[in-house]
């Protein structure tokens, strides 16, 4: 069985085609636009042009809140109108096939759920450190979704600001969108991105060295919080910053500082970064759907 994986981002939509064993066969991807009513026959195009028609149904993750039953994505934001509201009924019509859609920081803790890191853990959580952030929560090995489907959208976490204003969600305060921007102010360069934020750190460049130990601090405190929240064996932690050599020892060690200070620390959070990178969302969503459909078929 192959399936078509559909991995729809804010700057770049990513496709795959898997198998049942979620085993990558082919890779494709194309530039998101802000066009959002443009993007279902985009992607039909793509599909179209770049993969063979034989696959048995499309899995699609998606940034955006998605309501598991009704299938729409992005409830309440331009993704909802622009292409939200028929995206998976669309396709569903043009290929005749099924079609199932889940939220992106759900398909990442579904993917290390399936085939990664959190497959003996019964309870834990994924963080997906990128543009914003993102992520989900699984207790009792069932996926948490919440009465607004917000659950593990740990991105409107609130810290507070010193600046502006006095409190700002994590997305914005703390994502490595953020810090690169501020990294690129600090050293006057326009053209910094995470790789250069990256070799700055490991340099010890001082005006780097703050910013991105202000950004560590900001997930340490998250992970201590939702240790306490809901109790996870473990929490996973994705993006592409989380590949760095030095994000998890440094983070260990800000967890055990914080919670130093607090006398009343019962239990520190273990964390570890995520098994997949890049990937993960096509793998996620592909385990997605081959649950949805075998239920749907009731095996």
């Amino acid at each position: 069985m192959k399936i078509l994986a559909v991995d729809i981002g804010g700057t770049i939509v990513k496709t795959g085609l898997l198998n049942s064993h979620g085993e990558r066969l082919q890779l494709g991807s194309f530039p998101m636009n802000k066009a959002y009513s443009t993007v279902v026959q985009r992607l039909i195009s793509h599909i179209d042009k770049e993969y063979p028609a034989d696959f048995s149904g499309i899995a699609i993750s998606s940034t955006g809140l998605v309501d598991p039953i009704t299938q729409q994505i992005g409830m309440g934001s331009p993704l909802y109108e622009g292409f939200g509201k028929g995206l998976v009924s669309s396709l569903t019509d043009y290929y005749q096939k099924p079609v199932v859609a889940e939220n992106d920081g759900n398909c990442a803790l579904l993917a290390e759920k399936w085939l990664g890191r959190g497959q003996e853990a019964t309870s834990f959580a994924v963080i997906v450190l990128g543009t914003s952030v993102g992520g989900g929560m699984m207790i009792n090995n069932q996926l948490v979704r919440g009465k607004h489907f917000l659950a593990g959208e740990f991105g409107y976490m609130l810290f507070p600001e010193t600046r502006e204003k006095d409190w700002e969600i994590w997305s914005i305060a703390g994502a490595t969108r953020t810090v690169v921007e501020q990294v690129a102010m600090a050293k006057e360069d326009p053209d910094t991105d995470g790789y250069k934020v990256v070799q700055w750190y490991q340099q010890n460049d001082p005006a780097v060295s703050v910013l991105v130990d202000r950004f560590i601090e900001k997930l340490a405190v998250a992970c201590y919080n939702l240790q306490y929240i809901f109790d996870p064996e473990i929490i996973l932690i994705g993006g592409g910053i989380s590949e760095s050599d030095f994000l998890l020892p440094e983070l260990t060690k800000k967890i055990k500082q914080i919670a130093g200070k607090i006398p009343s620390t019962v239990r520190l959070p273990q964390v570890e970064g995520c098994q997949f990178g890049n990937e993960s969302n096509l793998i996620g969503a592909c385990y997605n759907w081959l649950q949805q459909t075998e239920e749907s078929m009731g095996r």
